[in-house]
């Protein structure tokens, strides 16, 4: 499947020199699967958090894939790597094209949780990491993450980490232990680790009832969102967005995946709405847009498949299979019959 350009949100900042992604911790490569893999790193030397999302653009055979994907906050003079599989892309002669970036700015600053450098943090032999984390934070910090730009003896940017632990919650003054490895046909060439820890954004909730099943998804905003429901008449989550504010805002909707080629759309009041659609590297769809200043908006995003549309496709395609296999197989039964008599 080859993705697009979603519209386009006012009050995302193209980025320029103060975040950006260098040419040399930019690469794709095919990792020990054989799946096709995007690795960088975001820089923010803004003196604010950010939010980037960074389109990847390549070129494989005569197909252009281009998708846009969001990534966690950053903190300001601080820089976020990413590793994003991306199993679409087949052609071993892929082109790679130059990555752009964009970027909302956020109040939110990720805890001060640092990584120990002392003996605990350890490479090992076969190329993987270990170590330490500590929270300097007076308040608990959650969902924390590990990521790290890996570089060979040379200084070449190599592969991102991640650590492998489910680090839920972390107390003021606790230590954890995490650990991470390269692709393996990076192991015997790894140098060093540069770490970074990063925290979920303070993203809100939301349980509703879509399909007679409980539905969860999140958002986050510098606005407030209240009557969240699932309109089942227009296949749509619908709700109400204000931003009581003098400036611009945002709000960026996140959904878990439910098929690869989801398209959304919004409506604002009843009327189309510029907005971004991306996918997050952990596979989640994101839906942002600009809140006007002093503004009240009556959303409502759709683009949610009908299981039972799904369902009776299912079953048109068997039927249309069952259609195909019965003459496929008599006329195989009548050249076994004029095979056998000819002999």
């Amino acid at each position: 499947m080859i993705f697009g350009l979603v519209g386009v949100v006012i009050a995302v900042h193209p980025a320029f020199a103060n975040v950006w992604i260098p040419d040399d911790e930019y690469s794709g490569f095919y990792d020990i699967n054989g799946t096709y893999t995007v690795i960088g790193a975001v820089k923010n030397t803004q003196d604010v958090s950010i939010v980037p999302t960074i389109t990847i653009n390549i070129k494989d055979g005569s197909s252009v894939y281009s998708q846009n994907y969001t990534l966690s906050t950053v903190n300001s003079q601080k820089d976020i790597p990413f590793k994003i599989q991306i199993p679409e892309i087949k052609g071993k002669d892929a082109t790679l094209d130059r990555p752009q970036v964009s970027y909302i700015t956020t109040s939110h600053v990720n805890p001060d949780v640092d990584v120990i450098y002392d003996k605990t943090l350890k490479k090992h032999g076969d190329g993987h990491e270990t170590g330490m984390i500590l929270n300097n934070s007076t308040s608990p910090a959650y969902g924390i993450k590990i990521f790290a730009a890996i570089y060979g003896k040379d200084g070449k940017f190599l592969d991102v980490g991640k650590s492998i632990e489910t680090i839920s919650k972390i107390d003021p003054g606790q230590k954890v232990a995490f650990s991470m490895y390269p692709d393996p046909q990076h192991a015997t060439s790894v140098s060093y680790y540069s770490c970074f820890v990063v925290s979920d954004n303070p993203t809100i909730q939301v349980t509703m009832t879509k399909d007679g099943k409980p539905y969860n998804f999140t958002y986050l905003t510098t606005g407030s969102v209240t009557d969240v429901q699932f309109n089942y008449d227009t296949r749509s989550i619908t709700a109400t967005v204000r931003y009581p504010f003098p400036d611009t805002g945002y709000v960026n909707f996140m959904f878990p995946e439910e098929s690869e080629s989801e398209k959304f759309s919004v409506l604002s009041d009843g009327k189309p709405a510029q907005f971004i659609q991306s996918k997050d590297p952990d596979g989640y769809w994101h839906v942002a847009l600009t809140l006007g200043p002093k503004s009240v908006q009556h959303i409502a995003i759709s683009g949610f498949g009908d299981p039972a549309t799904a369902q009776a496709s299912q079953k048109e395609d068997y039927r249309n299979y069952i259609l195909i296999a019965i003459p496929i197989g008599a006329a195989a039964v009548i050249v076994m019959i004029l095979k056998k008599r000819k002999d």
